[in-house]
């Protein structure tokens, strides 16, 4: 069976947030589940994609195709011309999973007069690929070093999300919204960047 090549664009983001994230045409070829290079078994679907070879795509990117969200889980492979320079770029991308969140904005008064925040959603099913970067750093002061956690999310451009806005998930996690970064891009918007902060546990939370 010949699987089909699909042309496209697609949306490459580092995940360190350095850029704004790069859309370019592309080809993309639906694979079967395989075994990424870290060895650990993935059952999620997989896409290679094809891009010119002059363009800048590592090891852990984010891909942005056709509503999906992909994860470049191998070092890209690099092929030259045979007039000299580079050709192509073939990455293999596995599908993340995306969590639908509730956005909460602003806050209310309670019955004394107190304001608190407003617990009513203002946008429901709203997809957002969470992810979280652990960074070991020494505090001189304490002579110690201590775990800096980072989470940012991921949704879709057109979505209204707001610097101090919370996310809340289905099994009751709260994110504060610390910074969002709106990217641009010539061709197409590419996906929000969202500073996340842990602000609630849900109910059945260690």
């Amino acid at each position: 069976m010949v699987i089909p090549i699909l042309t496209g664009y697609v949306t490459i983001t580092h995940p360190d947030g350095v850029d704004t994230g790069t859309t370019v045409q592309a080809h993309v070829q639906p694979e079967t589940p395989g075994v990424p290079a870290n060895g650990q078994v993935n059952d999620s679907p997989t896409y290679r994609v094809f891009v010119d070879g002059l363009v800048d795509v590592r090891f852990n990117d984010r891909i942005r195709w056709d509503g999906l969200l992909l994860q470049v889980l191998e070092q890209p492979a690099r092929y030259p011309s045979p007039f000299g320079g580079p050709h192509h770029v073939e990455v293999v991308g596995t599908v993340m999973p995306e969590t639908y969140v509730e956005v909460l904005r602003g806050s209310v008064q309670d019955e004394y007069g107190d304001l608190i925040p407003d617990e009513t959603p203002i946008l429901t099913g709203v997809p957002v690929w969470l992810t979280e970067q652990s960074q070991t750093t020494f505090v001189p002061a304490d002579m110690r070093t201590t775990v800096v956690r980072k989470l940012t999310g991921l949704v879709p451009p057109e979505t209204d999300i707001q610097e101090r806005d919370r996310l809340r998930t289905e099994d009751g996690l709260t994110y504060l919204v610390e910074a969002v970064t709106r990217p641009h891009s010539s061709v197409a918007r590419a996906d929000l960047r969202l500073d996340l902060r842990l602000v609630q546990t849900g109910p059945e939370t260690p």
